[in-house]
């Protein structure tokens, strides 16, 4: 079986990152974790729960959702939560933990090398751009405009803002001399102007660059100083960036929002520039967007309450009633914070301070409370007002999926719109039960062939105890390597010289999403009554019964085989073969009868 894993990178660069990989330190990210004995416990980031079944053991290096079956290694959690390939979770983990990188494998793809070539000129512009900002004098007009809107030099410097001069092609002569031309073409830095000419996307512009969650340059915004049109100016969509995906801030926010289990919306990258500075470490902004499903899945990782600001007046209300439906698609409730009349949260802040803010916070109302008390109050009492209220809010109630949120918002839309619940109940949720068993997410496919079982619990067996690995080779008969993948895998950790760090590498590119399910069960600590492998004795006991399941399932297959091979022989003449096949499968039932 070729080890695609191991031939990419350097052996010893996988280990030394498997053995400075914080499992709990990077899953604490997206995670709140709370220490339960060896191992620690949160809120799945893959499904919806209330009951914390995310399991993550920093003793075995493995984690495991016992809702939805999720698990495998930190390798693993990277490539679910970032969305990319096993060589690229690799690259993540060695530019978070500093280690320098040995790759032996052929050249990448061309996909990879594009969107590598976009994150390298991404940097080259944030740097470009923040030298203009902060050592040019054409960069003073966007200087003045940061003071004016109180934001500090630390919080610019701090979000890397910087300035894109007037001039029609800086950036552009500035690439081409680095041979960054085409890259920036394809970020949309620079566009066609005339016949063979580029200009810059962004001229006297204050620039706010926009990070992917692992700190990567992956597009711009830019804001015009003197407030003409566009006022607000973003990079085009890209193989590395989609405005209805990505939100401003979150790298830096998503710790806060672990931290604070909330998460606060805004619109602008002033505004939230603004309350980091008040101390809202975890707002992000929309990219000149309304909020999508996607951005809501996104902050879903992290928190699953959501804050949106809406502006006071009618407009904003209406936009907030826009939202309700946005965020029942993405299993949330969501609250609305609404602004007073004339205030953004910059602006809200800078006159009326930090705690102005949070008291908005604190009394911030469930979208969907506000979506009933609207429809109650338009209803003004008429029979034929509330019949429709009621209709439009049991169509509303038919999106939310948690069962318990259901039968609490049923209870007070009754009481608030004077309508039977039970009614209200049976409007709201015809046919829906299946939709709300189904809210905690696709479980992972059960494994339940006896065979491919037992070689699962031998290659727990073999990554919980090293020590045990011979004896698990010895039990494995010279061909099984052939009968099946895992099979393979259990010989080239038992007999060979492999590092924890490969094993996981193998995990990680080699196993289906059910075996690493399974793998993980195992590694992490099965619920009571489940087999385990942490102790010794326990791990020696099932690799002997392992090794007799798989001992079973061989000596099935040749007496399965051995009539096949009978009639194959007599069909080709050959009838003293055929007479041979026969007598040897009688010694060997009688051979291997139990005694």
């Amino acid at each position: 079986m070729p080890n695609i894993a191991m031939s990419r990178f350097n052996q010893q660069t996988l280990e030394t990152l498997r053995s400075r990989a914080d499992l709990v330190e990077i899953v604490g990210e997206h995670v709140r974790l709370r220490r339960s004995g060896r191992n620690y416990l949160g809120l799945c980031p893959f499904h919806d729960e209330r009951t914390a079944s995310f399991t993550v053991s920093p003793e075995r290096g493995f984690f495991h959702c016992f809702g939805c079956g999720a698990g495998g290694t930190v390798f693993d959690f990277l490539m679910r939560t970032e969305g990319v390939a096993f060589p690229e979770a690799v690259r993540l983990l060695a530019g978070r933990y500093g280690v320098a990188l040995i790759e032996t494998a052929p050249a990448a793809t061309r996909e990879d090398t594009a969107r590598e070539a976009i994150y390298r000129v991404g940097e080259f512009a944030r740097e470009f751009f923040a030298r203009l900002l902060w050592e040019s004098q054409e960069g003073k007009a966007a200087r003045d405009y940061l003071l004016k809107r109180a934001i500090t030099e630390k919080t610019a410097k701090e979000c890397k803002l910087g300035f894109a001069p007037a001039g029609s092609a800086a950036l552009t002569a500035a690439a081409r001399k680095k041979g960054l031309l085409e890259a920036a073409a394809k970020a949309g830095l620079v566009r066609p102007d005339g016949a063979d000419g580029l200009r810059d996307m962004f001229r006297a512009r204050l620039m706010f660059p926009i990070h992917d969650a692992q700190g990567r340059v992956i597009a711009f915004g830019g804001r015009s100083l003197d407030d003409s049109a566009p006022k607000y100016l973003n990079s085009p969509e890209s193989p590395v960036f989609s405005k209805g995906r990505t939100l401003f801030g979150l790298d830096q926010a998503r710790r806060a929002i672990v931290a604070t289990d909330r998460a606060i919306v805004v619109e602008g990258y002033i505004d939230a520039l603004a309350l980091w500075q008040g101390g809202f470490r975890e707002t992000v902004a929309t990219l000149g967007t309304a909020l999508t499903v996607e951005h809501l899945r996104t902050l879903g990782r992290h928190t699953r309450n959501v804050l949106a600001c809406f502006d006071g007046d009618d407009a904003g209300r209406a936009a907030s009633l826009r939202a309700l439906p946005i965020f029942l698609g993405a299993g949330m409730l969501g609250r609305a914070v609404f602004l007073p009349n004339g205030f953004d949260p910059d602006k809200l802040v800078a006159e009326q301070g930090a705690a102005a803010f949070a008291s908005l916070l604190d009394c911030a109302d469930l979208l969907i409370h506000y979506f009933v008390k609207n429809e109650a109050a338009k209803a003004r009492g008429s029979v034929e007002g509330r019949a429709g209220a009621a209709r439009r809010v049991a169509e509303m109630l038919r999106k939310v999926r948690d069962p318990f949120e259901f039968d609490l918002l049923a209870r007070q839309a009754a009481e608030m719109l004077a309508v039977d619940e039970q009614l209200l109940r049976r409007q709201g949720d015809p046919g829906a039960a299946a939709v709300r068993v189904s809210a905690p997410g696709p479980a992972t496919t059960r494994i339940t062939d006896a065979a491919e079982l037992a070689r699962i619990g031998l290659l727990a067996a073999a990554l919980a105890h090293p020590e045990l690995r011979s004896e698990i080779a010895a039990g494995l008969a010279p061909d099984d390597a052939q009968e099946s993948d895992l099979n393979a895998i259990i010989t080239e950790i038992c007999q060979t010289q492999i590092t924890d760090a490969e094993c996981h590498a193998l995990l990680s590119t080699q196993l289906s999403a059910a075996q690493q399910s399974h793998i993980s069960l195992l590694m992490v600590g099965p619920r009571k009554g489940e087999p385990q492998v942490g102790d010794l004795q326990t791990a020696r006991r099932m690799i002997a019964d392992f090794h007799q399941t798989l001992k079973r399932m061989r000596h099935r297959r040749r007496i399965d085989q051995a009539p096949r091979l009978a009639k194959e022989l007599q069909t080709q003449g050959d009838q003293a073969r055929a007479d041979q096949a026969a007598q040897d499968l009688i010694a060997f039932r009688r051979a291997n009868e139990p005694q």
